[in-house]
């Protein structure tokens, strides 16, 4: 199988599609693969070269065509945000297999499989070749779980947004939780890609020892020591169910919002769209949490009841399953 994989990540998103791309192709072991990156895309190119990964560049889409055609894969994959109709259309010409992952745009219904973990509800039931659900996220990082039943003193809370954090939910956090006056310990995660000054939040580090600033591009490795997760809606609500930690979402985009896993059902405060939260709501929020042992405790048992370890293996039978159907089909039109 020659497997053609098109990648894109967005700045309120964070790498993990990167990831997660790295992870299927590990498993479904094609015979020959390319990862087409758009040359725009800067730190998605650095991440995959530090991974030993040399993506394919393209310029525009009828570059990409272009490339593709020369490649001449048996199946396509993209994880690229939300697809145009007309580009899949033509990529259709190609008579691979079509599989999308996290496709919202019109793109998707001309595929053959779409894996949706950023899905909304109430769902389309009449896209038979949609998939709507957890499926979709990998776990990629080593999970050390934390003692979840005591309330560390003073509570320590973990402030990460993903990468770029296009609307600085980062700081507006940190600086509504500086407000609430009882002693809290607040470490601030932020990566290299951080496009702020990171020097504003290291200001309010300077006003309390319990406030430190973290810059990382592996935050599984802090949440375990923490006790609350503020974080936006996409990625990272996944990983941090995996170490069931109490987790207030702020929403880094209207998208965002109307995403059905990082909701109350599942263990999260979804508290909407993070720039418009006022300072009183996020404050009240953080304090039920840590003052209410039966609020807290919910959201552990809610998390716990999600095992995403199974989820790469299922995925990867799935995607196989659609290669093989998607083939069969083209053998009868023949």
């Amino acid at each position: 199988m020659k497997l053609a994989y098109i990648l894109n990540t967005l700045p309120h998103r964070g790498l993990y599609p990167a990831d997660r791309a790295v992870a299927l192709l590990s498993s479904l072991k094609p015979t020959n693969f390319e990862i087409f990156v758009h040359n725009s895309n800067t730190s998605l190119i650095q991440y995959l070269k530090k991974q030993q990964i040399q993506p394919l560049l393209y310029r525009n889409n009828s570059h990409l065509i272009e490339e593709m055609k020369v490649f001449d894969p048996t199946c396509i994959m993209h994880d690229g945000g939300n697809s145009e109709k007309d580009l899949i259309r033509r990529l259709k010409m190609f008579n691979s297999t079509l599989i999308h992952l996290d496709d919202h745009g019109d793109g998707g219904t001309l595929a053959d499989l779409v894996i949706q973990s950023l899905y909304e509800n109430p769902k389309d039931l009449t896209k038979e070749q949609y998939v709507f659900g957890p499926l979709g996220y990998i776990p990629t990082k080593k999970t050390v779980y934390k003692n979840n039943n005591t309330i560390q003193d003073p509570p320590h809370i973990i402030v990460s947004f993903p990468h770029e954090d296009p609307e600085n939910l980062t700081y507006r956090t940190l600086r509504h939780l500086v407000q609430l006056h009882i002693p809290l310990q607040i470490s601030v995660l932020v990566d290299e890609h951080y496009k702020h000054d990171i020097l504003e939040l290291k200001r309010f580090a300077l006003t309390r020892k319990s406030i430190k600033i973290v810059s990382t591009s592996e935050p599984e490795t802090f949440l375990p020591n923490g006790d609350i997760v503020i974080t936006s809606g996409t990625y990272m609500p996944f990983l941090v169910a995996q170490f069931q930690i109490p987790c207030i979402v702020l929403c880094a985009h209207e998208d965002e919002v109307n995403y059905a896993f990082p909701q109350e059902g599942h263990g999260f405060a979804n508290l909407g769209l993070g720039r418009k939260i006022k300072q009183s709501y996020l404050q009240n929020a953080v304090m039920e949490i840590i003052l209410h042992d039966n609020r807290r405790n919910a959201f552990i048992q809610k998390q716990k009841r999600f095992d995403f370890s199974n989820n790469l293996v299922e995925l990867v039978k799935l995607i196989e399953q659609t290669i093989a159907s998607s083939k069969e089909e083209q053998e009868i039109v023949r």
